[in-house]
């Protein structure tokens, strides 16, 4: 029996083919005509708004799921799936008193209406909001609620992602040898399940914690490659963080100017997409290294005299 192609292209999706996930998608919504309520035709309007959020288009996302006529109440998946879909590209966009409310009521539903994977997928996109807002005790908390589900459930992604996230909260607390065996085990499920996207997500973790060790050649290595990945399957979110961590290794090694051409350009990146925790981020980063160019050449005059 054929594969449902609303799972098909969730699991393309999953697995960092934007493209392939996007074409199955408009392709059964236009067979459609995009109307109705079944469960498999949300899916698939979910699919198109998740492929404008990997393309730093989250405003858009948000708009088009929020232009749909609700489903009716007793369709306890759809109801709950949008409700996270509009929470998180709130909590994307700043909007974090709107995104935590419905991204609230999407876990109430979700688990009372007894689908463990849905509820998983809520505590994924809630963790990464309170990660935005530097609420790593929160995010870390609900990563590891994603680690027990998928304990239950199997699969590769709730695995894998609870993982990297554990991984990552364990990073910006700058607790680098904790974070990097979490990291490495996701890396080694993602690596199996052939995710690249997630893969080159993993490589830019994992290579913070080579710099913050003060291995900045490895750092670089991996940044590279998740540039690559980034660049070539057109996640531009990713992308703009990758430029500015490799920024941050230049400056690292006192090369100011080139870290500054990175901050630069993942600026331009997070203003396309509308990002402001990020080009907040990078404003910070281009002052800092400026800050430090002052510095040295203060000293430099210091010692002249």
């Amino acid at each position: 029996m054929e594969e449902p192609r609303d799972e098909i292209a969730r699991d393309l999706m999953r697995l960092g083919d934007v493209d392939g996930a996007s074409k199955i998608a408009e392709t059964e919504i236009q067979r459609a005509g995009d109307q109705g309520n079944s469960i498999e035709l949300w899916r698939l309007r979910f699919i198109r708004a998740e492929v404008l959020e990997a393309h730093g288009r989250a405003d858009e996302a948000l708009k088009y799921i929020e232009s749909l006529t609700p489903p009716p109440a007793q369709e306890v998946e759809s109801c709950a799936s949008l409700k996270m879909h509009r929470g998180f590209y709130s909590g994307l966009l700043g909007r974090y008193e709107l995104a935590h409310r419905l991204l609230g009521e999407a876990e109430v539903t979700a688990h009372d209406g007894g689908l463990p994977k849905l509820q998983a997928d809520v505590y994924l996109s809630w963790a990464f909001i309170f990660f935005r807002q530097e609420d790593y005790v929160s995010s870390g908390r609900l990563f590891r609620s994603v680690l027990s589900i998928a304990e239950k459930v199997g699969g590769w992604y709730f695995r894998g992602h609870a993982f990297w996230g554990i991984g990552k909260n364990l990073m910006i607390l700058e607790q680098y040898r904790d974070a990097m065996p979490w990291l490495e085990e996701s890396l080694g499920i993602f690596e199996d399940a052939r995710a690249r996207l997630s893969i080159a997500m993993v490589w830019s973790e994992l290579a913070v914690c080579y710099l913050g060790v003060g291995d900045d050649e490895k750092a670089l290595e991996l940044f590279r490659k998740a540039e690559c990945v980034n660049r070539e399957l057109g996640y531009i979110h990713n992308y703009q963080v990758v430029l500015a961590n490799t920024g941050n290794v230049y400056l690292y090694r006192r090369d100011h100017f080139t870290a500054i051409s990175n901050y630069r350009r993942a600026l331009a990146l997070a203003r396309e997409i509308k990002d402001p925790v990020s080009i907040k981020k990078w404003n910070y980063n281009i002052n800092l290294a400026y800050a430090r160019i002052r510095a040295d050449v203060d000293q430099r005059r210091m010692r002249i005299a």
